[in-house]
Formats: C-alpha cells, sequence, structure tokens
C-alpha cells in the first residue's frame, strides 16, 4: 500500500545536494544500520521509493522505529517470540488498521435474536478434548492468501473456512470465493465497517453464502478491490433481509431454511460460538475444523516466529483469521492457537501465527475493547465490549456446519 503524500521535496532541500548527488537526509538520527537494512527492505519487497522524496524519508523514519521497538522486544530476556521488519515495517498506523480491516461486531445483547441452540457446540470439559490437534493444519484448501491493501481480512477468513469443511465434508469439494463474499455481502447496518473493502463481518459473509450463495474463485478471481456483484447473489424471492443484525448476534446455530442456496452445496448453517468461552472453541476447531475467529491485531506488524504474547488485556478486535489448530511449543513449552492469517506467506511463520492459549484465559486474561466503533460496532452497537484471552480471541468466533 502507498502513501497517498507527494513524493516531492521541497526546492529549497533539492538545492541541498553535493556534487556526488547525494541528499542531505532530514532523518539524520536514522542509524545507517536501519538505512542499509530499509535498502535492502526496498528491493525484497518491491517498493519505488525514490531516495531523494519525502515519502522515502518518512517511510524510513516508520521502518527505523519499528526496527527499534524489535530490538527491545527481542531483548526481553524471557520473550517468547522473535520481533522484526516483516512486510507491513513501513506502514503508517492508519494503513496497518486498514489492512486489518475487520472481523466481528459487538454485538447487541444477547438472547433477542432467532439462532437455534440445535447441534450447537457444546460446553464441555477442555481436558475431555486431545491435548493438541493440528490434523486439519495440510488441508489442500488451507493455502495462505494475500488480502492486498483490502480491508476484506473478514471474507477471506470466511470464503477459507468454508472451503477447508467443504474439504473435510463435501465430495467433490466446493469453492467459497472471497471477492464474491467481498461483492455481495449486504451491510446496512455498517457492522465492522462500510462494506466491501471497508469492513464487514464473519457473521454477515456467512449469513450471504447460506441464504444466496456465493461464486467460486474459478468463477470470480479475488483482485482486492470493490467489484460488482452477480445480480442473482443480490436478489432471491422472499430471502428477506439477511443481514438481520439482532438475528446474527446471537449464539448458537443458525439453520438453513428450505430453498437457501447452502444447501445445494451441502451447507446446513453456520454458528456463533459462546462468547468469551475457551472450550467450545477448542472442541470446534478439534471436531468440527477451521474456525473463523476475531482478534485484536495491532501489534502483529512486528511477528516474526514463536508464541505471541503481546496484547494487553484490553484489546482492539479488528482483524478476522483462521484457526487452524492448537498445541504446545517445543522450545518454550508453552500452549498456543495455531492461526493462520491472509498477510501473504512471507509474514510470520509462513503466513501463520501461534497465539498464547491458557485453559483458564476465560477468567484470568479478559479486559475490554472500549472502542468498537473502530473496528467491532455496528451503529446500533454497544460503547464497549468484554474480550477474552490472548488477543481478544474467545470475544467472536464463527464455524460453519456442512452435512
Amino acid at each position: 500500500m502507498n502513501s497517498c503524500r507527494s513524493a516531492a521535496v521541497s526546492a529549497a532541500l533539492i538545492q541541498q545536494r553535493s556534487d556526488m548527488k547525494q541528499v542531505i537526509h532530514p532523518t539524520s538520527s536514522v542509524p545507517a544500520a536501519h538505512e542499509a537494512a530499509f535498502a535492502a527492505f526496498i528491493l525484497s519487497n518491491g517498493r519505488a521509493y525514490k531516495t531523494d522524496s519525502e515519502e522515502y524519508q518518512r517511510r524510513l523514519t516508520l521502518f527505523s522505529t519499528r526496527l527499534t521497538k524489535a530490538d527491545a522486544l527481542n531483548s526481553r530476556p524471557d520473550k517468547l517470540w522473535t520481533a522484526g521488519a516483516t512486510k507491513h515495517a513501513d506502514f503508517s498506523e492508519e494503513e496497518f488498521a486498514r489492512l486489518r480491516g475487520w472481523a466481528g461486531r459487538a454485538s447487541p445483547t444477547l438472547g433477542n435474536g432467532k439462532a437455534s441452540s440445535s447441534g450447537a457446540v457444546a460446553l464441555v470439559q477442555a481436558d475431555a478434548l486431545p491435548a493438541e490437534s493440528t490434523r486439519w493444519s495440510t488441508l489442500n484448501s488451507l493455502k495462505v492468501r494475500d488480502q492486498g491493501g483490502c480491508g476484506s481480512c473478514w471474507a477471506e477468513a470466511a470464503s477459507t473456512v468454508l472451503d477447508a469443511h467443504s474439504e473435510i465434508y463435501n465430495s467433490p469439494q466446493k469453492s467459497f470465493g472471497a471477492q464474491s463474499i467481498l461483492d455481495c455481502t449486504p451491510n446496512p447496518h455498517k457492522c465492522g465497517g462500510d462494506g466491501g473493502c471497508q469492513g464487514a463481518t464473519v457473521e454477515l459473509a456467512m449469513n450471504q453464502v447460506l441464504r444466496r450463495g456465493v461464486q467460486s474463485e474459478g468463477e470470480q478471481e479475488y483482485v482486492g478491490t470493490d467489484m460488482s456483484c452477480k445480480k442473482s447473489l443480490l436478489q432471491v424471492a422472499g430471502l428477506g433481509d439477511v443481514s438481520d443484525s439482532n438475528d446474527l448476534a446471537s449464539e448458537g446455530r443458525h439453520d438453513a431454511r428450505k430453498g437457501d442456496a447452502g444447501l445445494k452445496v451441502g451447507m446446513t448453517g453456520w454458528e456463533r460460538l459462546p462468547e468469551n468461552k475457551y472450550a467450545p472453541l477448542l472442541r470446534a476447531v478439534a471436531e468440527l475444523g477451521p474456525v473463523a475467529v476475531s482478534v485484536g491485531a495491532g501489534g502483529w506488524d512486528l511477528y516474526m516466529g514463536g508464541v505471541f504474547d503481546g496484547c494487553p488485556k484490553d484489546a482492539v478486535i479488528d482483524h478476522a483469521v483462521t484457526l487452524v489448530g492448537y498445541g504446545k511449543d517445543q522450545v518454550s513449552s508453552v500452549k498456543y492457537w495455531l492461526i493462520q492469517n491472509s498477510w501473504g506467506q512471507t509474514w510470520g511463520e509462513n503466513g501463520r501465527i501461534k497465539l498464547l492459549r491458557s485453559e483458564t484465559e476465560e477468567t484470568d486474561y479478559c479486559g475490554t475493547d472500549n472502542q468498537p466503533e473502530l473496528g467491532t460496532a455496528c451503529e446500533d452497537g454497544p460503547a464497549s465490549v468484554k474480550v477474552c484471552g490472548m488477543c481478544g480471541i474467545l470475544y467472536d468466533n464463527v464455524v460453519p456446519h456442512f452435512k
């Protein structure tokens, strides 16, 4: 994502060039090692900054600031993860926030919706489940995606999870195109954003696919910009409002109705797991398949590897990703959630991140998202919500159901 600021420098600065055509950098406080690292970063990430431009100086400063922060994080004696210059090391905070888009929603008061509890993931004891579950991590459909500069994490997470469950339960496997989900999912209540690349929710995406259907990846390839939706996916006789915020906020199953498009591809419904509960999420990913989870990813810009523990209890939930399993780290012996992101395979551990996990996190690691309007709230949503788990991972999670 490129800056919208001008790449030109002032005439006064240009006149300060030496006979060697070198520019006197206003960012002289940047260490020489950081500037050399930035030159390598530009080449490896295909940036096109001109070294005599204002943008170059601004990006270099952002990059140097992140390297300084990474050095401090890596100097901790008890560190569980390694920080460094990821592909977003030259992004501004605003650009990084737009990249995260949004995954979930700050729900209205629960219990007012129409979700069914029939067949829902039950509350179970965590000790009744396997100590480790990574069997889904090698599914053919779990190819790491790159959402680009579009805030489409919600659509990518929904598409990834649906593709994975179709591979597990369907024969032949079906494809659920992220671009079609991005373009066709209505968002009249502005849940998680204004829709499309400006953000929406996994719940809205799941309901769109269940009620109206979606084109496959082959029919509409992902391009990472807002496009027109196929008319037949917008108009379904007698369907009603597929994006009713009260209905979609409810915990439990949202089952298919007669005539719903999802039934044709084996999808019988989708489920919003119990809010801020550890065992149901553990069971869902262990027994059913990958789960779309909502997280606060504001601190992920430096993640290179290891078990991430860098989120405070008060996390702003602003990103959608795919939970593919859980386990115990062989190096640190701490437990983790295994997450697949949509920022490309060069980010993190081949496109994935391990989040610190604890059986007691639903009580011992809870805080408040005090700014749901920055990514979680619908227009009618609350001013704050309780979030539990590292990066708020227990707050808002969605799993589809197939035959």
